[in-house]
């Protein structure tokens, strides 16, 4: 019995890691768009060491990198309840990173690509326009984790959306 007991303290204290970003969810304000930053360094970091990863060719790697970080963070902030005190408390971030991350599928990456795209993710993340709210709803760790899924899609289809219709007025414009 008392095994049982170590084993889930050590495996709270897991989730209270990587659910926080080690513990960066605990800074007093603005937690989300703390965690948003840091998916942003990520995603500068990995495009600057390995620039293929975002290409075209390697859709199936990044599909499979979303689907992994939106798995951990389920995982991670699945007893947030429990742990927290709270069923989606401000200290889960690993949510946001996930979220972001979806924002930037297919976005060819820049400065300015990473900063509409958090702006947009912020955006969504916030308001919360349907169906983002109802997302909340779910239980445990899905319920989380889903509203900022589907906040980075929103940022991702609106961040597409934008760069399309510059590229068009951009080409119509040097006619």
């Amino acid at each position: 019995m008392v095994t049982n007991k170590k084993t889930f303290s050590f495996l709270s204290l897991i989730r209270r890691t990587g659910a926080s970003l080690f513990f960066l969810g605990y800074f007093p304000f603005a937690s989300g768009t703390l965690g948003s930053t840091v998916a942003i360094a990520g995603v500068w970091c990995t495009y600057s060491k390995w620039p293929s990863f975002y290409s075209p060719q390697n859709i199936l790697y990044y599909w499979g990198a979303m689907f992994l970080l939106a798995g951990i963070s389920i995982f991670l902030s699945s007893k947030s309840k429990e742990i927290f005190g709270k069923e989606d408390s401000s200290r889960i971030i690993i949510d946001e990173v996930a979220g972001q991350f979806i924002t930037f599928f297919m976005i060819p990456i820049s400065w300015k690509t990473l900063a509409a795209g958090f702006f947009l993710f912020r955006f969504f993340d916030i308001v919360k326009p349907f169906p983002i709210n109802e997302m909340q709803e779910l239980e445990g760790g899905v319920g989380v984790t889903m509203d900022d899924v589907l906040a980075g899609l929103f940022a991702n289809v609106s961040l597409l959306l934008i760069l399309a219709s510059y590229s068009m007025i951009k080409s119509y414009l040097n006619m």
